[in-house]
């Protein structure tokens, strides 16, 4: 099976560079003209089943992208954007951003950090794995999100981690299984 992400096109709030997070902002038409531009590439796709994050940007995005197939779509809270808390809607250029984004194991100030999103996000990657078998799956979601799917194929340092970024309508592939830890790393029994 090949695990296909997409991220959802332009938001006026992507072009002048906001956070946006959970706040539901739909695409501008820049961004429509990209998802139209990527249906081509994903209708090449043999798709099995799209997952979608619930927000209107993903959802908009999903159904350019999928107008006149018949594929089955889930909407799941799972892949929804972080929720930066009192971030949201702040520029990203400001400096108390680039601090905060480093801290890896904090949460956002009344928000989530990143380890709140693996949980959610992993959760959904092994169920897929489990259940999908040698299907092919799209999921549709978020700038940050990709992130966090990316760590879960391939290890990333931190500065990989911040800088790890997909272009809006970008897709990647990923390929099943996920990396699996060697045996030597699985604890035994009374450890």
């Amino acid at each position: 099976m090949s695990l296909y992400y997409l991220r959802h096109g332009l938001t006026d709030w992507n072009a002048k560079n906001v956070m946006q997070g959970r706040i539901d902002i739909p695409l501008n038409e820049e961004g429509k003209e990209e998802a139209r531009k990527a249906k081509a590439e994903v209708d090449a796709i043999p798709l099995s089943l799209v997952v979608v994050s619930p927000l209107m940007r993903t959802r908009e995005t999903a159904a350019i992208l999928l107008e006149g197939r018949d594929v089955e779509i889930v909407y799941d809270e799972r892949i929804l954007e972080q929720y930066f808390g009192d971030f949201e809607g702040l520029s990203r250029d400001e400096a108390v951003y680039a601090e905060q984004k480093k801290k890896h194991f904090c949460r956002y100030p009344g928000g989530e950090g990143y380890l709140d999103c693996a949980y959610r996000i992993y959760s959904l990657l092994h169920e897929l794995e489990d259940t999908m078998g040698d299907k092919n799956v799209l999921l549709i979601a978020h700038g940050g999100i990709s992130r966090i799917v990316h760590s879960y194929f391939f290890d990333m340092g931190n500065e990989e981690f911040e800088k790890h970024f997909i272009p809006n309508c970008g897709l990647v592939r990923y390929e099943w299984p996920r990396r699996k830890f060697p045996a030597s790393q699985t604890p035994s029994k009374g450890e």
